[in-house]
C-alpha cells in the first residue's frame, strides 16, 4: 500500500494510480487511510485489525469525505478506533452494523427488498408496492426490524381484517413473510418472525363465468361499437366507448383463452400471421409458469390479431400500445376497467377478464375436450399434468391445440349466428 506524508497539498494531490481505485497509508497515523477513486472523491477509512495481528483479518471502519474532515480530525477518530480495538477488544465496524440494524425499520427493509428482489424479479412488484403503501405503511412500516414480534404482526394483521377485509389482510401478511424470508436469506435478520403465521380470511374458488346468452351479448356489444359512426359516438355517454384496441384485446381474451397480461403485452415479434397456420408464440419470460407457450391461432384470433398490428404505430414493436406511449403496453388495469364499464352498461352479471379465461376453459370442456389438451391450451403448470410430462415431454402438441382452439370458435360462430337468425326472424 502506498504512503502519503501527513501533508494537506499531498493528500489534495493524490490520484488513482494507473487509473484505478488506490488506497494510501498516512505516515505517523497509525490505522488511518485515504481512499482515492477514480473519479477523483477522497474518503478517510481506518484499517484495523479486530483479535489481534494473530487473526491476519482487516476491516475497514469509513470515517467519512476527506474534503469535509480535516486530517487533524481524522487522524483523532482513528487513534480512538485503533485504541477500542486493541485495548478493549471492540469490533467498531460490526458495533455500527448492528446499530444500524437496530434502527432499521420495517418500511427501510421493504425498500431494500423491493429495489433490490422484487423490481428486477417479480412481474407484481407494482402491485406489491401499492398493498404496502395503502395497507402497511401507514401504521406498520415505523416498526423497527429489532422490535418486530410475532404476536404485534398477528395484531397487524387482524387490524388490517377489520378496515379493509379479510382477504387483503391474507395479501398483507403474504407480502411480509416475502420481505422477511427475503431478509433472511440476504442475512439481515436471523429468523422470520411472521413464519407460519394463520390468515384469517378464506379465499374461495372463483366460478364466474359468462352464460351462452352472456357471451352473445358481450360479443355483439363489442360489435355494435365497431359499426358505431362518429356522431353516434358522440352522442355516447361519456367513458362508455372502449377503444379499438381494447376491443381487440377482450375479444382475443375471448378467442384464446390467455391471460390479460399475456394478450396486453403482445409484441409483433411473437406473432406468425402470414402462413396457413398462424401460430403466436409467448416467451417464458411474459407466461405465468415462466415456459414458453406456443398458441395456435384459428381465423378469428388471426384477424384479429392482424387488425391491431396493422392500427399499431411502425415505430412500436407492441401489438397494443399505449396511447401515450408506443413504446409500453397498454395498462392491463385500464382493459379491466374498461370491461367493467361495458359489463355494467349492457346489464351483465359482473365479470372480468380473467373471467372470460375461465369460460373458455368451461367451454372447451363442455365440447368433450380431454383435461390435459385443455391444460395444454390454457398453458397451467406442467406439474398439473403429471411429472412425465413436465420433465420429459417436449412435444408441443400444436395440432391438438389448434383442434381444440378450433372447436370452441366454431361454436363461438354457432352461437353468434343462431343469435343473429333469431333476432332476423323475430323482426319478420
Amino acid at each position: 500500500m502506498p504512503s502519503l506524508k501527513p501533508n494537506h497539498r499531498q493528500i489534495l494531490a493524490a490520484k488513482a494510480i494507473g487509473g484505478r481505485r488506490t488506497q494510501y497509508r498516512i505516515n505517523g497515523c497509525k490505522g488511518l487511510v485515504l481512499d482515492v477513486r477514480e473519479s477523483g472523491q477522497r474518503t478517510w477509512f481506518v484499517r484495523y485489525q479486530p483479535g489481534g495481528r494473530g487473526k491476519r483479518k482487516f476491516r475497514w471502519f469509513k470515517i467519512g469525505d476527506a474534503s469535509a474532515i480535516s486530517l487533524s480530525d481524522a487522524s483523532e477518530k482513528a487513534e480512538a478506533i485503533v485504541r477500542a480495538v486493541q485495548k478493549d477488544d471492540r469490533d467498531p465496524q460490526a458495533e455500527r452494523k448492528k446499530n444500524r440494524q437496530e434502527a432499521k425499520t420495517f418500511g427501510d427493509l421493504f425498500e431494500d427488498w423491493h429495489e433490490r428482489y422484487a423490481v428486477p424479479t417479480l412481474k407484481r412488484s407494482d402491485i406489491d408496492r401499492m398493498l404496502y403503501r395503502r395497507h402497511i405503511e401507514p401504521g406498520f412500516a415505523k416498526t423497527r426490524v429489532a422490535d418486530l414480534k410475532r404476536i404485534e404482526i398477528g395484531r397487524f394483521r387482524d387490524k388490517v381484517a377489520k378496515v379493509a377485509t379479510p382477504l387483503t389482510s391474507n395479501s398483507v401478511l403474504v407480502l411480509i413473510n416475502r420481505v422477511l424470508n427475503w431478509a433472511v436469506d440476504e442475512g439481515l435478520i436471523e429468523v422470520n418472525p411472521a413464519a407460519r403465521l394463520r390468515k384469517v380470511g378464506e379465499r374461495r374458488p372463483r366460478e364466474r363465468v359468462l352464460s351462452h346468452a352472456g357471451i352473445v351479448i358481450f360479443w355483439q356489444a363489442l360489435d355494435a361499437m365497431d359499426t358505431m359512426t362518429g356522431e353516434h359516438m358522440a352522442r355516447a355517454e361519456k367513458g362508455r366507448m372502449l377503444s379499438p384496441a381494447t376491443r381487440s384485446i377482450l375479444r382475443l381474451l375471448l378467442l384464446t383463452g390467455q391471460r390479460r397480461s399475456e394478450v396486453v403485452e403482445a409484441q409483433k415479434s411473437e406473432l406468425e400471421l402470414d402462413g396457413k397456420e398462424p401460430v403466436w408464440t409467448i416467451p417464458g419470460v411474459r407466461t405465468k409458469n415462466g415456459l414458453l407457450h406456443r398458441l395456435p391461432l384459428c381465423p378469428l384470433a388471426a384477424d384479429e390479431f392482424r387488425r391491431a398490428v396493422k392500427a399499431s404505430p411502425k415505430e412500436s414493436s407492441l401489438v397494443f400500445p399505449s396511447p401515450e406511449d408506443s413504446m409500453s403496453p397498454i395498462s392491463a388495469a385500464a382493459v379491466t376497467r374498461a370491461m367493467a364499464r361495458m359489463i355494467a352498461e349492457i346489464k351483465l352479471p359482473r365479470v372480468s377478464p380473467h373471467d372470460l379465461r375461465r369460460t373458455v376453459g368451461t367451454e372447451l370442456a363442455r365440447l368433450g375436450l380431454p383435461v390435459h389438451v385443455r391444460s395444454l391450451v390454457l398453458n397451467h403448470s406442467p406439474m398439473s399434468r403429471g411429472i412425465t410430462d413436465a420433465v420429459y415431454n417436449r412435444y408441443a402438441y400444436d395440432k391438438e391445440k389448434r383442434e381444440a382452439l378450433g372447436a370452441w370458435e366454431k361454436e363461438l360462430t354457432r352461437l353468434l349466428t343462431r343469435s343473429f337468425e333469431t333476432v332476423r326472424e323475430a323482426a319478420e
